[in-house]
């Protein structure tokens, strides 16, 4: 409890700072210049505020945004509750997309500010390890906003101090290259001083790194100029970076994959070895926005959670999605709930709870109610950490860089972490060589509901679009029901065909309005 306490003054603090974010990314609120230039004066100040930055700044995001954008929008959900993302109709005034853009350019707006605060009045006491670790903090955030902000919207504004658009509130889109560059500016910083050793809840060096082999491994599959190579070829280099990061990690870190990967989602596993980055989240019974509120849209039917929500009866996986698991696959029941199913961890009381619903739902982040979880359920608010970044799918991009521009690799390491992701899933083990389709398929299934799977279809698209094209029109994005009584499962089949503009979303309507050079564009950001 004291934790938290403290954790709330800090988001406190960074809140006041920041409070007009809601409205604007642009918006910026006075500034409380006594309390920040007196606050910095130990590490646990620093600390505090860094830490605040891991949970309710991200909330709007973590929402609904980043299943929408990262798993509706790729086809991992049918049609049903997401249809203008599953036939790619989303338009500039949607709401998530809205919430996505916000919410990301709110983290950067925080991360810079007290970057510059920190830079400017940490009192003398404090290390410059400290400093620099706080710092190396706040970067990495800041960068991996920046990095999901470059992959959706492609040309995007590169702030990094938000207290000058009080002067000069219309500001111009950068490059693509240069947000690149910006991002992997941030993410080297934080690799470089970020310590190494685990502290729970909180990025370290194995996290940059990790986060560092993925972003290489995006800007691998573009040109020098940061549009797609269409050559089916990425770049050799950018690629080797890749697998360098993804390699220190896997081969020096010594950390390894939980066991049982359903034990992944359950609270008690919060900040696990394997978790390299999540977001962290307080259940609150009246707060709202400082719990995850995820398992309140997931969970089929309110007597999973008892708690008033429970609104997830229209969630289900594809048809692709749900014919491409194994039957000997334990990731599609902790992902996707079926008929038959038990879940002991859920309705303990009453013995666990046994799916009888005719359409399979959202299983992944649904923890049951408060008595299964004391203290840790409420009505859309658990304390479950949400996965941005963890070993599995780091060991994933090690395999993906290793094979690189080949379609199969016999190389012992890629052979040797594949298969320890297809293990630690109940699977049989590949044999060398592997195949780079087979790898991609397990990257679907291993982060599915985790918001990174349309991330792995842009870098296929950017590097041969018309496959890409043809593959996501192969997809089978309806849904499936199973009548137990004849024991006969009913496909309903439907189809969608992305066009190019389809990977990259619109800037938001309403920002283009305040700000009309966002419609303009990009200019160079370093000169």
């Amino acid at each position: 409890m004291k934790n938290k306490k403290y954790l709330i003054i800090a988001l406190s603090l960074v809140l006041i700072t920041f409070s007009g974010c809601k409205k604007s990314f642009l918006d910026r609120a006075p500034l409380d210049k006594v309390t920040l230039e007196s606050f910095f004066k130990s590490e646990t100040d620093l600390r505090l505020v860094t830490g605040a930055l891991y949970g309710t700044p991200w909330f709007d995001f973590n929402d609904k945004a980043v299943i929408a954008l990262g798993d509706a929008l790729a086809g991992n959900l049918s049609r049903t509750n997401w249809i203008a993302y599953s036939t790619f109709a989303v338009n500039s005034s949607d709401p998530r997309i809205n919430e996505a853009w916000r919410s990301l350019y709110k983290i950067i707006a925080y991360a810079n500010l007290n970057i510059i605060y920190i830079e400017k009045n940490t009192d003398p006491s404090v290390s410059a390890a400290a400093k620099n670790s706080a710092i190396a903090e706040l970067r990495f955030l800041r960068g991996s906003a920046y990095f999901y902000l470059v992959q959706y919207f492609g040309e995007v504004p590169i702030i990094t101090d938000n207290r000058e658009l009080a002067e000069q509130p219309q500001i111009n889109k950068h490059l693509v290259k240069d947000v690149y560059r910006f991002v992997i500016d941030d993410m080297k910083f934080a690799a470089a001083s970020l310590r190494s050793t685990a502290d729970k809840g909180r990025v370290n060096a194995w996290s940059a790194k990790g986060m560092l082999a993925k972003i290489y491994l995006t800007r691998s599959g573009l040109t020098e100029e940061g549009v797609g190579t269409g050559n089916g070829l990425r770049n050799q280099a950018l690629l080797d970076s890749a697998k360098k990061y993804a390699g220190d990690v896997c081969l020096n870190s010594g950390l390894k994959l939980l066991p049982n990967y359903a034990d992944l989602f359950k609270i008690e596993n919060n900040n696990n070895e394997e978790s390299l980055f999540a977001l962290q989240f307080i259940a609150s019974p009246i707060a709202y926005g400082l719990g995850n509120s995820t398992q309140g849209y997931f969970a089929a039917e309110g007597r999973i959670t008892n708690a008033g929500d429970g609104f997830g009866a229209a969630n289900s996986p594809s048809i692709d999605i749900y014919n491409k698991y194994d039957v000997k696959d334990t990731r599609r029941k902790a992902t996707f709930m079926q008929n038959g199913d038990l879940y002991t961890e859920l309705l303990k009381k009453e013995g666990g709870y046994r799916v009888t619903d005719i359409t399979p739902h959202v299983k992944k982040y649904v923890v049951g109610t408060n008595e299964d979880n004391p203290g840790q359920v409420y009505f859309l608010s658990t304390s479950s950490a949400a996965y941005m970044l963890r070993l599995a799918d780091v060991y994933l991009i090690y395999v993906e860089a290793i094979l690189g521009n080949n379609s199969l690799s016999a190389d012992a390491d890629a052979v040797r972490y594949y298969n320890l992701v297809r293990a630690r899933a109940g699977l049989d083990v590949k044999v060398a060589p592997i195949a780079k389709a087979d790898v991609l398929i397990d990257r679907q299934l291993e982060l599915a509901m985790e918001g990174q799977y349309w991330f792995d279809l842009l870098r296929e698209y950017n590097i041969n679009a018309s496959q890409t094209i043809n593959k996501i029109s192969l997809q089978n994005r309806g849904r499936l029901t199973y009548n137990a009584a004849t024991n006969v499962r009913t496909n309903e089949p439907q189809f969608s065909i992305p066009t190019a503009e389809s990977f990259k979303l619109p800037i938001p309507a309403a920002d283009i309005t305040t700000n009309p050079l966002l419609s303009q564009p990009a200019v160079a950001y370093y000169k």
